[in-house]
């Protein structure tokens, strides 16, 4: 299975369990590798056979701006359901780091791993 991947997205959402926390967007950084079968996009050589990593950046963005998640986990999952959903593919990590939320780091997240509900063992 061949991955593809987005690095160093900026999405932004309402996320944090502190009341100043929820009366503001924050940016967040979003990292994620999506397994795939490549094999017909490197034989076409066409857009239509491959993940349009443009779509998948918006369908990120669009899902992160839209959600209200007091936790980095919650909204990791809520956007791994998205691009299952809108994007396919088999299994997917992804990451999301929290820039500035305490002070002595440069940033705290999670990194999550799901695997596509049609392909999830005893599916």
């Amino acid at each position: 299975m061949d991955t593809v991947f987005l690095k160093g997205l900026r999405i932004e959402s309402v996320i944090g369990v502190h009341a100043w926390e929820r009366a503001i967007r924050q940016r967040l950084e979003l990292d994620l590798e999506l397994a795939v079968d490549t094999a017909a996009a490197a034989g076409s050589d066409r857009l239509e056979d491959a993940v349009d990593y443009a779509a998948l950046a918006d369908t990120l963005q669009r899902e992160a701006a839209a959600a209200d998640c007091q936790l980095l986990e919650a909204l990791a999952a809520r956007l791994a359901a998205a691009v299952f959903a809108g994007h396919g593919g088999r299994w997917l990590r992804l990451t999301l780091n929290k820039p500035g939320a305490v002070p002595a780091a440069r940033g705290v997240g999670v990194t999550i791993e799901r695997t596509a509900p049609e392909h999830a063992e005893g599916s």
